[in-house]
């Protein structure tokens, strides 16, 4: 009989947020899976790629098989490749379920994705889940679509250096339609940092405003998650443009052209 395969499960939520109990709960469900949790301490939204590099990481247990580190979602899988399962590597890593979406250019900013993405990293196949809605409510509906549909996603190859970015509407599964593979959208941000005062009378910036409105261009992922679909968008970690990249040959050259004249007059 095949050994299990072996799943760690991060998010940036935190160890504690309900998304990351509920793809927990999805796959132990599924009874075919070993999981390890290795989720960031506190919430950690918004901290894209970031590295910790001026303070120290700490490894806290939670129970069997269960690890916060006190950094931001990418020093979280680190750790866990590195140092909890060095001598266990999962198979598969799985970030979220976030509370809220991640599509269009906020891929750039989620930490996610990142936590996705740093285990792409390693060479491991990585998934990031997103519950797509600004103030979530029922993640029955995301449950229920993991269990249904996760093997099947898991079966079908990832290139090297591809993870997969997964939005799942808000709400029951009666609600979902289907599956739709998408590519990113575009969003526009309005008021994204607003004037506040604080109780001294001293002005100062909240970034926040009042959330993204959307291009509503058909096969991206905002246009399938808006009719109710499932979003699977396949992701890069090369983020060389290369069809400019043959465009801009003809700035190549040996040796630099001479220094421009200093103009003493300015």
């Amino acid at each position: 009989m095949a050994e299990p395969k072996h799943i760690l499960i991060s998010n940036d939520d935190g160890i504690n947020a309900h998304g990351i109990g509920v793809l927990e709960d999805a796959v132990r469900s599924l009874g075919c899976f070993r999981i390890t949790v290795a989720a960031p301490h506190d919430q950690q939204s918004a901290s894209s790629h970031s590295l910790t590099l001026t303070s120290p990481l700490r490894i806290i247990e939670h129970g069997p098989g269960r690890f916060a580190v006190t950094g931001t979602p990418t020093d979280t899988v680190l750790v866990a490749m590195e140092k909890i399962l060095r001598a266990d590597p999962p198979d598969y890593v799985m970030s979220g379920i976030n509370h809220g979406p991640n599509m269009g250019e906020d891929v750039i900013y989620s930490g996610t994705v990142a936590a996705a993405m740093e285990g792409t990293m390693f060479g491991v196949p990585s998934y990031a889940f997103s519950l797509a809605a600004w103030h979530p409510t029922d993640f029955s509906g995301a449950r229920e679509f993991l269990r249904r549909c996760l093997p099947e996603i898991l079966a079908y190859p990832l290139r090297r250096g591809t993870l997969l970015n997964v939005n799942i509407p808000d709400g029951p599964i009666d609600g979902i339609r289907g599956i739709r593979v998408t590519r990113l959208g575009s969003r526009v941000y309005q008021n994204v940092i607003t004037d506040q005062v604080d109780p001294h009378g001293k002005p100062y910036f909240w970034i926040g405003g009042q959330g993204p409105t959307w291009n509503r261009d058909q096969g991206t992922d905002y246009a399938a998650v808006e009719e109710g679909y499932v979003s699977l968008t396949p992701l890069m970690v090369d983020l060389t443009h290369y069809g400019m990249q043959q465009e801009m040959k003809s700035l190549e050259r040996d040796g630099l052209p001479a220094a421009p004249p200093e103009d003493h007059a300015r």
